[in-house]
């Protein structure tokens, strides 16, 4: 199967790519910036260019990766996380669905189900700690990236409804390397270490969860959301 990666320079995507290749699949990857794994630098808020790598490439299915981050909020502004999260997720169903794919895999994150309640914590006046699973709600981002991911993901359930396409949503806990910028009670090492208590998980666990999830999303024929790491939140 030919699988179009997005994001294939990314922290992910430098992981995932190798994976799915020793799998038997034929990779080809994107994303804005060069890398080894990448083989088409391109915007995916561009439409006419996802269309030529398609037909092209003759692609099979999407692994949809790529996106601005949280990291990302300090160095662009919101029209960008509109563009590339939600314009570039719609992009990449449009194509899919006109080239009569069967599934599209989005990687989307944990971090659009912390509210603010859920952040406060016990300072906000919760008596126990939040459950993060598929079933928590109300979902209300406190930020672009959340929101936009929160739409890419309702655009996915939209997709599906309208035209049949196997759809799945994974929702990774944080697994990126940068700094938290909204913490700094703990050095950035000391972070990461107490957060795999409750709410990271390792780039390799999330390459392997997106490279197992190609094979079965056409298989549930359906659309859903799978959290990669559900945990418990209580700071």
């Amino acid at each position: 199967m030919k699988i179009l990666l997005t994001g294939s320079s990314g922290w992910l995507g430098r992981f995932l790519a190798p994976m799915l290749r020793k799998a038997g699949y034929a990779v080809t990857g994107l994303d804005v910036a060069p890398g080894v794994d990448t083989d088409v630098v391109c915007d995916v808020a561009d439409r006419a260019a996802i269309d030529r790598i398609f037909a092209d490439h003759g692609i099979e299915a999407v692994i949809h990766a790529g996106a601005l981050h949280k990291p990302d909020i300090v160095r662009y502004p919101a029209q960008r996380f509109v563009d590339v999260n939600a314009a570039g997720t719609l992009n990449l169903l449009e194509a899919a669905v006109a080239a009569g794919h069967d599934r599209f895999i989005f990687t989307s994150t944990t971090s659009l189900m912390i509210r603010a309640d859920v952040r406060a914590g016990k300072a906000g006046g919760a008596r126990k700690a939040f459950w993060l699973d598929e079933a928590f709600g109300p979902l209300q981002p406190r930020n672009i990236y959340g929101v936009t991911k929160l739409a890419a993901e309702h655009l996915c359930r939209l997709y599906h409804d309208l035209h049949g396409i196997s759809t799945m949503v994974l929702r990774t806990g944080r697994f990126f390397p940068e700094e938290d910028d909204t913490h700094r009670t703990l050095s950035g090492p000391n972070m990461k270490a107490n957060e795999f208590l409750n709410r990271r998980l390792t780039v390799e666990d999330a390459a392997r969860a997106a490279s197992r999830s190609i094979g079965k999303s056409a298989a549930a024929g359906s659309s859903g959301v799978c959290p990669v790491c559900a945990y418990a939140f209580f700071p």
